[in-house]
This record gives C-alpha cells, sequence and structure tokens, in this order.
C-alpha cells in the first residue's frame, strides 16, 4: 500500500509540473525580461462588436491587458513596456490611424514591429497628442494612444 500511494504520489508531481505553463498563456513563449516591469499585455484576437472599428480594417484586433479598441493614456517621460504575442501581426507605434506599416514611429521605441517580444516607448515633447498602436501588415487592428504631459 505505501509503494501504491508513493509511485501516486510521484505521478501527481509529474503532472503538476509538466502542466506548469510558466507564466505565458501558451508554454511557447519566453518569460519576459525579469528587470522589466511589464505595463501593456498585447495579444491578438477575432474582433467583436465591443471594438470601436468593429466593421472597419482587419477582422484581428490587438487587445491590451484583455480588453480589446483600449485607448491608452501616456504620460510624457515614463517608459513603458508592452509585452507582445501576436504572430503574424508585427506591433508598432505610429502617427497613422490606418497602420499597415505608415507613420511608425522610432524616436523613443525600442523593439518596434515586433511579433513576440518587448516594445518601449519613451514618449517625449517631440510625440503628437495622439499615436495610435497599430499592425504593419493589417490595416485598423489597433487603436488610439493620447500623450499627456506630467
Amino acid at each position: 500500500m505505501k509503494r501504491i500511494m508513493y509511485v501516486f504520489g510521484i505521478v501527481i508531481l509529474f503532472l503538476g509540473v509538466s502542466c506548469s505553463s510558466g507564466g505565458d498563456d501558451d508554454g511557447m513563449m519566453p518569460d519576459p525580461d525579469p528587470d522589466l516591469e511589464i505595463d501593456f499585455t498585447i495579444r491578438a484576437a477575432a474582433k467583436t462588436s465591443s471594438h470601436p472599428l468593429a466593421n472597419d480594417g482587419h477582422s484581428v484586433a490587438y487587445t491590451v491587458n484583455g480588453g480589446e479598441g483600449v485607448t491608452l493614456e501616456l504620460i510624457r517621460g515614463t517608459k513603458y513596456v508592452f509585452d507582445i504575442n501576436t504572430p503574424s501581426h508585427p506591433f508598432y507605434i505610429s502617427t497613422d490611424e490606418t497602420g499597415v506599416g505608415a507613420g511608425e514611429l522610432t524616436n523613443g521605441v525600442t523593439g518596434s514591429m515586433t511579433q513576440n517580444g518587448t516594445l518601449t516607448f519613451t514618449p517625449n515633447s517631440s510625440h503628437p497628442n495622439i499615436l495610435y498602436y497599430q499592425c504593419s501588415v493589417h490595416p485598423k487592428m489597433g487603436y488610439i494612444i493620447n500623450v499627456v504631459d506630467p
């Protein structure tokens, strides 16, 4: 009986370890740099009627921390970290409301056009008050970024 309980305990331990996701959505994405504090988790999902551009652009939308069509408010001088896992949908910050690679912002941005990784953005005084987060391949997957003074 003790042997059966011992084997059963080993099996339960093995299943618990092998089913662990390691803190990500699908077990395939590496954990982001532990020194970076994630502000926004970006994923791609089918656009629903709750998206402000539901009937415009691509049928897939970016989700931000689980919500679609989210307007972001970013403060100039603050560094923001975007954790991105959006296969086939390169994420970037844009001056163009449609996207598709137009208006790519590179000043203050690292990791632009990533599909799997981290993008950082520090808005500054040279950035316009209204920007967009977009896909470089498909139109209107993202939405608005309001850039405000501290």
